[in-house]
């Protein structure tokens, strides 16, 4: 069972040893069962660990696994990893000081992530706090981690409770970790090496857990939340069609739903029709509305586009961010651009994949004064011209096949009084362009197969790495929209023409959950003279690893990065540099080919594989599909190492 109150309220308050110990002479020396002694999901484990043959006194060996196949770990669970990093940090910095350090793993219970003071801790802690370590059951025996991936629940573990003597050091709990479909990702762990219970830690570990399913929710592409009125903050994701693609845990509580089934739609659930009931519940001002489930009981729920704000966004005006969010900081124009959007001013975003173009136009918006309205983003290259219409525009019922059932909203109707991104405006299809003009002139939408336009109100950026006037020139974009969608351009710069490096390095531990005095002058130096074609992203992704894969609390070495970190940058920005290639050719200056050794670069690291290399790049999928169809040649170079 994964409910939302799943903490263990255990009748056990206070660290008991005495109590312990005389079950672990019970079951151990008379081979009694301990009633009313243990906890039983501790003797449950207790029984797993004598079933395979282990004894209390073998030895605990905490191995990682190897180097080349830590990198791939890290690589499957990067989704989890990138939720985590934030939320493993702030416990951390709640426990610290208190003597504990905090853990991340999967669910075959190997350790993904460490955070925490490690070097304040015996050896044996160190040992096993480390990225790669083998932390099953199977392997050390009882523990916390184990048991929250058994159980699905909070638990704790203290002392002699562990089933092998060598790790009675260790007080532990542990808190499962879902996605929102309620399927178990791993647990959340934090372990001290001295005795007794530390008020609140356990609480702290769940709430944790609860963040990270809540930061997994927000990346889904939902296209209309509904959150259920009275039952603690229970919230539903659907996609346009009205599929059910996320519920969190309250939700599924409330629904006795533990695990969502494949296919499992908003009309399975309720008695409406979810184009009609979200349509009306859009245009109802305030407040919630009524949603029968089938059976008759009745629940009233808020619709609400898009994915959930993020818990710690706020209004803070752009420019007056502290430093944990200098690697989303906007060039000096960034005043300008809020002052045009303020205006009804569409702005344009320009610059580079991965330097962070969604994150200035969310940080335009939020510093707007409809930071409270819905931020909606769509990426135009992602989407058939078949399918974009009706997400941009909506469509009435019967519209199309496959149409839903009572009609559909689209993005810019369900963002209403909001802001609507468009990235990779350059990708849109010159039919579609006609209809984007509509809505910039008239403030209104047509949806497919609607006989009558509906007024919208939402302010519109929209975002490219392309050459938007060249594309003007060769008849694949509108002249008209071109200057329409330009009423200001904000142009992000590459990483490597900024000089904020250092305070952009900083943010990204951050973020990630790293110790940025872990990277000292001469490697901030080297990194700093790098590449990065792939900008801000790749630089996230590079400092991911590298703490992955370094000794905890050692000092960053250039190794510690891999044969990934680029070469020395291209371009008149560094001209005593050459580039990836060796030579200062124009191709190797060109924005050309420093995709195309980005491109080269992920499809060698990933094998090939273009699912894994498009999500190291940070783009679509079918967007590195489309640039290899232009482009074969990294493909090409991939396929000959």
């Amino acid at each position: 069972m994964n409910h939302p109150a799943a903490a263990s309220t255990a009748s056990r308050i206070d660290y008991q040893a005495e109590r312990i110990w005389k079950a672990r002479h019970h079951y151990f020396d008379d081979g009694l069962l301990p009633e009313g002694l243990l906890e039983r999901p501790v003797l449950r484990s207790w029984e797993r660990c004598r079933q395979r043959g282990r004894e209390p006194q073998d030895a605990v060996v905490f191995d990682p696994v190897q180097r080349s196949h830590l990198r791939a770990l890290l690589d499957r669970e990067h989704r989890l990893l990138q939720a985590a990093a934030p939320e493993l940090d702030t416990l951390a910095g709640c426990v610290s000081n208190v003597g504990y350090a905090v853990m991340l793993t999967n669910t075959a219970g190997q350790v993904l992530a460490v955070a925490g003071a490690l070097d304040r801790h015996c050896r044996p802690m160190r040992q096993a706090f480390r990225p790669g370590v083998d932390a099953s059951e199977a392997a050390i025996g009882t523990s916390a981690m184990a048991l929250a991936l058994a159980e699905q629940r909070t638990v704790r573990v203290l002392g002699a409770e562990h089933y092998f003597a060598n790790n009675q050091i260790f007080h532990c709990c542990a808190a499962p970790v879902f996605d929102p479909r309620g399927h178990l990702l791993g647990t959340v762990d934090v372990t001290r090496d001295a005795p007794h219970v530390v008020t609140g830690v356990m609480g702290l570990t769940h709430r944790c857990a609860q963040q990270i399913e809540r930061r997994l929710f927000e990346t889904l592409p939902v296209f209309m939340r509904i959150e259920l009125a009275d039952t603690h903050g229970a919230t539903l994701g659907f996609d346009r069609d009205g599929q059910l693609l996320a519920a969190n845990a309250a939700a599924r509580h409330a629904l006795d739903l533990p695990v969502l089934r494949p296919g499992l739609s908003f009309e399975d659930l309720f008695e409406e029709r979810f184009g009609a009931w979200t349509s009306a519940a859009m245009q109802q001002r305030a407040g919630s509305r009524v949603l029968p489930l089938h059976g008759g009981v009745r629940l009233r729920g808020m619709a609400l586009a898009g994915p959930a704000p993020a818990a710690s966004a706020n209004r803070t005006a752009i420019g007056q961010a502290g430093p944990a969010k200098a690697s989303c900081s906007l060039p000096p124009a960034q005043g300008v651009a809020l002052r045009a959007l303020e205006a009804g001013l569409p702005v344009l975003v320009t610059g580079e994949t991965g330097v962070g173009k969604e994150v200035a136009a969310r940080a335009l918006h939020q510093a707007s004064q409809r930071a409270q309205a819905p931020f909606l983003a769509i990426n135009c290259g992602a989407l058939t011209p078949e399918l974009i219409a009706s997400e941009l525009f909506g469509h009435v019922e019967g519209a199309f096949t496959g149409a839903t059932r009572g009609g559909s909203v689209g993005k810019f109707e369900a963002a209403r009084g909001g802001t609507v991104l468009l990235d990779e405006i350059g990708d849109m299809p010159l039919p579609l362009q006609v209809a984007l003009l509509r809505v910039l002139d008239r403030g209104e939408v047509l949806p497919v197969g609607a006989a009558q336009p509906r007024s919208v109100d939402v302010r519109v950026i929209c975002a490219t790495h392309r050459p938007l006037q060249a594309l003007v020139a060769e008849g694949r974009f509108r002249e008209d929209l071109y200057y329409r969608i330009s009423g200001f351009e904000l142009k992000v710069p590459a990483l490597r023409a900024r000089d904020d490096f250092d305070a952009i390095v900083d943010s990204l531990c951050q973020r990630i959950g790293a110790d940025a005095s872990r990277l000292g002058p001469p490697l901030r130096a080297h990194l700093r003279e790098q590449a990065w074609p792939g900008n801000v992203r790749q630089l996230q992704h590079a400092l991911t690893l590298a703490f992955a894969l370094a000794e905890p609390g050692r000092a960053l070495a250039l190794q510690d990065f891999g044969p990934g970190t680029p070469a020395a940058p291209p371009g008149p920005a560094h001209p005593g540099h050459r580039g990836h290639d060796g030579n200062d050719s124009p191709q190797a200056l060109s924005m050309q080919g420093i995709q195309r050794q980005a491109i080269a670069e992920a499809l060698r690291r990933t094998r090939g594989n273009v699912t894994a290399a498009s999500a190291l790049l940070g783009i679509g999928r079918a967007t590195l599909y489309r640039r290899l169809k232009a482009d074969p040649e990294p493909a090409a170079c991939d396929s000959g190492r």
